[in-house]
């Protein structure tokens, strides 16, 4: 299994995306409906988001105590993304791809994310721009999950898998890693919360529940933007970002996005 994951990272690595890998999925017309006007709705269609920089504060949640610090995101792609925060006891960053990623924490070390809890992962604080990749991509398979409610309102939950060949992907081990749900505001089709699983590095068959929340969209040059993303790891709250100012279509390149 652990090669399959090694096989995929490097046709990644080399290609980019896994479209065109395999044939085409059937769909669910009304998903895809749904997040066709979540990316209407959030000005990404007219407006593509090639690169973005994002400054703010950050309140991590550790053992229950709150630290605060200030924070720079970066973001690149539909999954390009990184994030540096300054903390009371020395910067942190973390930096992610569908490939993997690694965290550096004050001492300096370099801890590896592991593909198999990023490959489901786009850029965290801003799901349009992965959103607008799904739609466009003929390996997706894009299903409509029902109308539930979601924080006192109705939302459209849709869920977007990414196929592989059959001999990359046998058993369907890499697609489920994949799958992440979206929660769609019914009324004004805004993202209001992102669900995945994560694992622990040593195990693909354990799984976390993991969820993004986005609150308070403000238009900022034609953008929807959420100016308060918080992340949960099994239902506890982990980090909080808060927006102070965002940039699109910066100049960023693959080696911004490489922590050493």
């Amino acid at each position: 299994m652990l090669l399959r994951i090694f096989v995929l990272s490097t046709l990644l690595a080399t290609t980019g995306s896994v479209a065109g890998l395999a044939q085409s999925s059937a769909s669910d017309q009304q998903g895809v409906a749904v997040l066709q006007k979540a990316l209407n709705a959030s000005g990404a269609a007219l407006n593509p988001i090639r690169t973005f920089t994002a400054t703010g504060t950050i309140t991590y949640f550790w053992a229950g105590q709150p630290v605060q610090g200030s924070a720079t995101i970066r973001a690149r792609g539909s999954d390009q993304f990184r994030l540096d925060a300054n903390l009371p006891d020395g910067p942190r960053s973390v930096s992610t791809g569908r490939q993997g990623g690694n965290r550096k924490n004050p001492d300096g070390k370099l801890n590896a994310i592991p593909s198999h809890n990023t490959l489901s992962g786009g850029i965290v604080t801003l799901p349009y721009p992965a959103i607008a990749a799904a739609l466009a991509d003929s390996s997706v398979t894009i299903s409509y999950l029902g109308l539930m409610e979601e924080g006192g309102r109705a939302a459209h939950q849709v869920r977007i898998v990414r196929n592989f060949p059959a001999d990359t992907d046998p058993d369907g081990t890499l697609a489920r890693l994949s799958r992440i749900d979206y929660f769609v505001d019914a009324g004004n089709f805004l993202v209001l919360r992102t669900e995945d699983v994560i694992h622990p590095v040593e195990s693909l068959t354990e799984n976390y529940s993991h969820s993004i929340e986005l609150e308070g969209y403000t238009v900022i040059a034609g953008i929807a933007v959420p100016a308060l993303v918080r992340e949960k790891v099994g239902g506890q709250a982990t980090w909080e970002f808060r927006l102070s100012s965002i940039s699109f279509n910066t100049n960023l390149q693959d080696s911004d996005f490489v922590l050493q």
